[in-house]
C-alpha cells in the first residue's frame, strides 16, 4: 500500500470545502489536546456542517488562514464562540461563528467503535470533565502513563 502524507493546511482546507457543500467528512486526529475523549493518532471524527452550535460540541475551527483546531465549545455569546481542548489545563480560544467549519457527530475510537459525541451521556461526561479542571493535570498525568 502506498501512503501519501498531505499537510494539514491542504487537507483541512479541502475538508472545509466539502463540509460547506453539505457533505460529511471523516478525518484522523493528531495531538493530545482533546484527551481523554479523543486520542490523536488513534481516533477519527466524523464531521458535519451544522447551522447551530451547542455548549459541549466538538468543532473544527479555522484559527487563522489554513490553520485549524478541533476543540470543544465552552461558550457561545451571539457571534462569538469560545473553545478549549479537553486535554488543556488552561487557555481558551475565541473565534467567530463563521470560523467554525464543522461539528463532530461521532468519534471513531481506534477506527472501529463509534461514540455519538452529541449524545446526552457524552455531553454529561464532558461537563463533568470540565468541572474537574483543578484536578485535570493530575488525572491527565495518570491517563498518559496508563493509556498512551
Amino acid at each position: 500500500m502506498h501512503k501519501v502524507v498531505v499537510p494539514n493546511a491542504i487537507l483541512l482546507g479541502e475538508v472545509k470545502s466539502l463540509l460547506a457543500e453539505g457533505k460529511d467528512v471523516v478525518i484522523p486526529t493528531k495531538g493530545n489536546s482533546m484527551l481523554p475523549f479523543i486520542r490523536g493518532g488513534r481516533d477519527s471524527v466524523n464531521l458535519r456542517r451544522l447551522d447551530t452550535l451547542e455548549m459541549g460540541d466538538i468543532v473544527l475551527a479555522e484559527i487563522r488562514e489554513r490553520s485549524y483546531v478541533l476543540h470543544r465549545v465552552i461558550g457561545v455569546d451571539g457571534d462569538t464562540v469560545t473553545l478549549m481542548g479537553d486535554g488543556n489545563r488552561r487557555g481558551v480560544e475565541v473565534y467567530r461563528r463563521k470560523d467554525i467549519a464543522g461539528t463532530a457527530m461521532t468519534i471513531l475510537k481506534d477506527g472501529a467503535k463509534e461514540v455519538d459525541c452529541r449524545s446526552r451521556k457524552a455531553l454529561r461526561r464532558a461537563r463533568n470533565w470540565r468541572r474537574l479542571m483543578p484536578l485535570r493535570r493530575i488525572i491527565l498525568g495518570f491517563y498518559r502513563r496508563l493509556f498512551l
